[in-house]
């Protein structure tokens, strides 16, 4: 997905392969140090959906400012971030994204990787070339069903145009990800047989409570898990994962939120994950000191199912499993699934 349909360029070169080594030479140290390396940004709460299931957005609420962003932007590099989730709400409402996906990419000379996780509705050609332009490593497409139901309008039938146009024009890389739900599972395997000519990769998260505590689990669920082999990051917890669709929350791990994992709130505090507010500790006053402070067990952790914390929270947990797994995972390069 290098050149538009027509051929031509549509802007920034992709990754190369010193990028990707200096990538994994600098988070090769996050294993060691005291700095963090991965960081939610939402840039507003503001969503032209309203999903049954999430409670991450805020409907009418303003765009955050482009300057106070690009301070935490600052702010989050100079505490060492090297992967940025850019969303929402729906960052694709805030006019000032591809100005920020390109100053996140101006830092460590681009070795960086930046990912904006979108339901996709509002996407258009020009801001595709514009995504393009800024350096975008990846956008993480929220896409649930076949057709739109109670529970989400994120269905092929509203956004196969979309990815079609996302297929013909962008060079940064695109994963579909759903949420497994009893009715997602029921027809996932005719939802990807629909997409399989397209150039994607593919994933899914869990449906959990508000906090983080896993809603599903049983045989069903087991099967696809194994069948589709969607690991992605999650090859780094697999057996967790596994074990949490079994409905065993025994296997101990330890959550790094608020340390090596950052969410930031749109109000400008440091919050353990999505679902727990945790620490509550404004980026502008953040220290490494700090950050250290939320290196410890936290009483979330049993039946946790909030994969970005947990990505890097195995990751770092485990060094020696993610030096030969984990950071190749981090820099796109995904085990192939059984399909």
């Amino acid at each position: 997905m290098e050149t538009a349909s027509d051929g031509t360029d549509n802007g920034a070169e992709p990754v190369t392969p010193m990028q990707k080594t200096r990538f994994l030479t600098h988070a090769s140290k996050r294993l060691f140090d005291d700095k963090a390396l991965y960081a939610q940004l939402v840039i507003t709460r503001n969503c032209n959906l309203s999903c049954t299931y999430c409670n991450e957005y805020t409907t009418g609420a303003p765009h955050l400012p482009t300057d106070t962003l690009i301070q935490r932007i600052d702010k989050l590099d100079e505490l060492g971030v090297l992967i940025y989730d850019i969303l929402g709400g729906e960052p694709l409402m805030h006019p000032a994204l591809p100005d920020l996906v390109a100053h996140i990419k101006a830092k460590q000379g681009g070795a960086n990787l930046v990912t904006v996780i979108s339901n996709g509705f509002l996407l258009t050609a020009g801001m595709i070339s514009a995504l393009n332009t800024a350096g975008l490593d990846l956008m993480q497409i929220s896409v649930d069903s076949v057709h739109p139901g109670v529970q989400s309008m994120k269905s092929l039938k509203s956004l196969l145009p979309k990815l079609r146009m996302l297929a013909e024009q962008a060079q940064f890389t695109v994963k579909v990800q759903t949420v497994l739900t009893p009715e997602t599972a029921a027809e996932y395997h005719a939802f990807r047989e629909l997409l399989a000519d397209l150039p994607f990769e593919f994933s899914f998260s869990f449906l959990h409570e508000a906090g983080g505590k896993i809603a599903i689990s049983g045989k069903t669920y087991l099967e696809l898990f194994d069948y589709e082999q969607l690991w992605g990051g999650m090859k780094l917890y697999e057996e967790h994962a596994r074990a949490l669709l079994a409905g065993d929350f025994s296997k101990p791990w330890q959550c790094l939120g608020g340390s090596k994992f950052l969410y930031i709130h749109t109000n400008g505090h440091i919050q353990w994950c999505s679902q727990q507010t945790g620490a509550d500790l404004p980026l502008a006053d953040a220290t490494p000191k700090d950050l250290a402070a939320s290196h410890c067990h936290k009483p979330c952790e049993a039946g946790c199912a909030v994969g970005c914390s947990r990505l890097i929270s195995h990751a770092l947990g485990e060094p020696l499993k993610s030096i030969t797994t984990g950071l190749s995972t981090l820099a796109g390069i995904h085990p192939p699934g059984k399909r």
